[in-house]
């Protein structure tokens, strides 16, 4: 089912998609995996949309319509623990980019660029303070800036106690269902583009019904994951973080394999732009233990 957005909302909407347009949108052409964009994040966070949630009158709904959208852009940003974690554990918003992690000596998205590493250590959570030039980055598939400290045990580090664990783990889930939902919707327009053009057997291949049916599923996992996030956002439940993430998690491999699979051999090229997003879901995948994990939460936040 979709919702209406307010009027506020649709103007959220429809700002940080202004202040998109204003950057290049292609994807970049340099053969290549991770591509961050410092430029957008700058603008973001000049707009003021990365505090959204900081604001009267805006919560955790408006900040994950944010990140939805932001992650549909071709080269990644920080968007989401910014928006979505940082004021709910009272963090300084000027410590950002953030990485998350699960163990301190761990690989983290966005660790080459971030300030602050919030780590969810079992019932606790690690704030820790990123030294310069205290990170060494790590090459890998994945379409996001993947680093480790290079002194783990050195880290100037502050604990926050259980209440924030439990916070940091609630909206985390809800970054990644918000994250991967723009992911997918992006990742999804691509393939409909190339359906529509090319040919097989003198006509489209989008006009096949074999690749209409899970085309049509790609788009329910799309639309289902959207609702679900905006649905978590709205509540700030447990529960509906847990089952939003779970959801998307568990859907991630048949939709991007479906996709790699109707662009054929050019979807597994770096001159084809698909793999921008697709990758990142792959790296979503496995966030917070994977789908089995959430499911777990969910029915504990659910029934405990």
């Amino acid at each position: 089912m979709n919702f209406e957005l307010s009027e506020d909302q649709e103007s959220i909407v429809d700002g940080v998609a202004k202040l998109l347009d204003a950057f290049d949108r292609q994807p970049p052409h340099t053969a290549g995996f991770a591509f961050y964009a410092p430029d957008v994040d700058t603008a973001l966070a000049e707009s003021g949309f990365l505090d959204i949630a900081r604001e009267d009158g805006f919560g955790p709904l408006d900040g994950a319509l944010i990140v939805e959208a932001v992650a549909r852009y071709p080269r990644s940003v920080e968007a989401a623990a910014t928006i979505l974690i940082a004021p709910a554990l009272g963090i300084d918003p000027g410590l950002r980019p953030i990485a998350l992690a699960t163990r301190i000596d761990a690989a983290a998205r966005y660790l080459p660029m971030a300030k602050l590493l919030l780590v969810l250590d079992a019932d606790d959570v690690r704030l820790v303070e990123v030294p310069e030039d205290g990170v060494d980055n790590v090459e890998t598939l994945f379409a996001y800036p993947y680093g480790k400290l290079k002194d783990p045990a050195a880290a100037r580090t502050t604990r926050l106690g259980a209440e924030a664990a439990t916070i940091l783990a609630r909206r985390w889930r809800l970054a990644i269902a918000a994250e991967a939902a723009g992911c997918m919707q992006a990742a999804l327009d691509v393939v409909l583009d190339h359906v529509k053009t090319r040919t097989a057997f003198g006509k489209p291949l989008g006009a096949q019904q074999a690749v209409q049916h899970r085309l049509a599923m790609a788009a329910e996992t799309v639309h289902s994951t959207k609702w679900l996030a905006f649905h978590a956002a709205y509540t700030d439940d447990a529960a509906d973080c847990a089952t939003a993430c779970a959801f998307a998690q568990d859907r991630i491999p048949q939709f991007t394999y479906d996709l790699h699979q109707f662009s054929g051999a050019m979807g597994l090229t770096l001159e084809y732009p698909l793999h921008h997003w697709s990758y990142r879901l792959r790296a979503l995948l496995g966030e917070l233990g994977g789908s089995s994990a959430q499911a777990r939460a969910a029915a504990q936040a659910a029934w405990a």
